[in-house]
């Protein structure tokens, strides 16, 4: 095995003032540098690690199924979802999920080695790498005019350097999900940026703010006292003289024994504090603006987590939340289960994550609930008016074939005085719904279309 020179972060150069120089290399703690990995940054920063980690462990919360695309049947039994249960020795599915999506965030992607027994096409175990272990040959190459069967990229290998061990791994077992677009920076199609590389000056100054008011706390309490330009002619008390004078001013005895609030001296001192205001330095306003830039960045609105210590209503907050797992969280889960697809070999069933069983998802039941009833209330209201019932099917979004019962007009009424039934209540339907009674959520309706 040929030996391979560690990587080296950017090295950190200090002088002290006696000319000593030194150099620091692959210091990962120390954050006045750039030259972070950003898996290192993502699981020690303090705003941006439980900000991830709090996404991670909503997204391992996904169920999945299988579902047939003609008949729409849903079934649970099935080799994938037992793998994806039960991935590898060392994590449950949830953990696999949560790791899956961390890493997918902090590097940019997430990569899985899929192994299989000798002789069994299926994969029995799932194995998440470190993307930034992974280094390819010389010769690999990914340009659209080179992937033909001849030079097939699935039979390319790849080397995965952990612990010095350098393992070589078919690029044909190796599942890539992306968190950004892939390809665009280099001609490797395997490889791309992490949306922490935008970010990375943010969450260093986040960092530095927090050690600056540490510093700050450690000196508060500290004084300093120096002498005055004029005291160079004086001559500072012996020994004997500075203990006889601390025996008169200092008390020996009782609860103050022993302690020291003075200093006896025949030079003319200089007293200063050297407590400084925290409010006069701006670190907190500092880290709030960072942080929310932080989650901004995640996508994460601010009636979930937020830095501003600001109350939101109930009602905000399960808005918010439905919003995101739908539009975020959902759609990362779609990737994911796009990417498991091709081990399915059967083309009518498909691989399907869902978060509907979730208590806060609830809502979006309720919603299209009353989404129905309206539908309902509509169609009838069209009927009484005296539109043909394909007419009225269509415009309430139902199919038009459906075969509806006779409508039953009141009794008591003529037929013109029917018809202006029907009328008004389409009427007050209208208005109902312009004065927003029973006004649907803006998420309601998305679910609802």
């Amino acid at each position: 095995m040929a030996f391979k020179f560690p990587r080296i972060s950017f090295p950190l150069f200090e002088r002290n003032l006696k000319g000593d120089s030194f150099y620091q290399v692959n210091q990962y703690a120390n954050w006045g540098s750039l030259g972070e990995s950003n898996i290192m940054m993502a699981e020690n920063h303090p705003i941006l690690t439980p900000a991830i980690l709090f996404i991670s462990k909503l997204f391992s919360q996904g169920e999945f199924y299988i579902e047939n695309k003609i008949t729409q049947e849903k079934t649970y039994d099935h080799w994938l979802l037992d793998l994806l249960q039960k991935p590898n020795y060392y994590q449950t599915g949830l953990d696999f999920l949560e790791n899956l999506s961390f890493m997918q965030i902090a590097a940019g992607k997430a990569v899985v080695w899929k192994r299989s027994t000798t002789g069994m096409s299926e994969p029995t175990t799932l194995y998440l790498l470190n993307p930034e272990l992974i280094e390819y040959s010389d010769d690999f190459t990914t340009k659209l005019s080179k992937v033909n069967e001849n030079n097939a990229i699935k039979n390319k290998m790849i080397i995965y350097d952990r612990d010095g061990e350098n393992e070589q791994i078919p690029f044909k077992d190796l599942l890539f999900f992306y968190d950004l677009p892939n390809g665009l920076h280099t001609e490797n199609m395997f490889e791309n940026r992490s949306r922490l590389d935008g970010l990375k000056q943010t969450l260093v100054n986040t960092k530095d703010s927090l050690l600056a008011k540490n510093i700050i706390l450690k000196t508060n309490g500290k004084e300093l006292i120096t002498g005055n330009k004029n005291t160079a002619g004086t001559f500072p008390l012996s020994d004997k003289e500075k203990e006889d004078a601390e025996n008169l001013f200092f008390s020996n005895y009782g609860t103050g024994a022993g302690r020291k609030r003075g200093l006896l001296t025949k030079a003319d001192l200089k007293w200063q504090s050297l407590h400084i205001a925290l409010r006069d330095l701006g670190l907190d306003e500092s880290v709030k603006v960072d942080g929310n830039l932080i989650y901004t960045a995640l996508h994460i609105p601010k009636d979930i987590l937020s830095l501003e210590a600001k109350k939101t209503t109930y009602n905000n907050f399960k808005e918010s939340m439905v919003s995101y797992i739908q539009n975020e969280i959902q759609a990362t889960m779609d990737a994911v289960a796009a990417v498991f697809q091709p081990l399915i070999q059967d083309k009518n069933l498909r691989l399907v994550g869902s978060y509907m069983h979730l208590p806060i998802m609830q809502f979006i039941l309720l919603e299209k609930y009353e989404g129905l009833v309206k539908k309902g209330n509509a169609l009838e209201a069209l009927r009484k008016a005296g539109l043909p019932d394909e007419i009225a099917l269509e415009e309430c979004g139902y199919d038009k074939g459906i075969k509806l019962k006779e409508l039953q007009q009141p009794q008591n009424n003529t037929g013109n005085g029917s018809q202006e039934g029907s009328k008004r209540e389409i009427q007050k339907l209208l208005e109902s719904q312009a004065n927003g009674e029973g006004k649907a959520k803006i998420i309601g309706q998305q679910s609802i279309n």
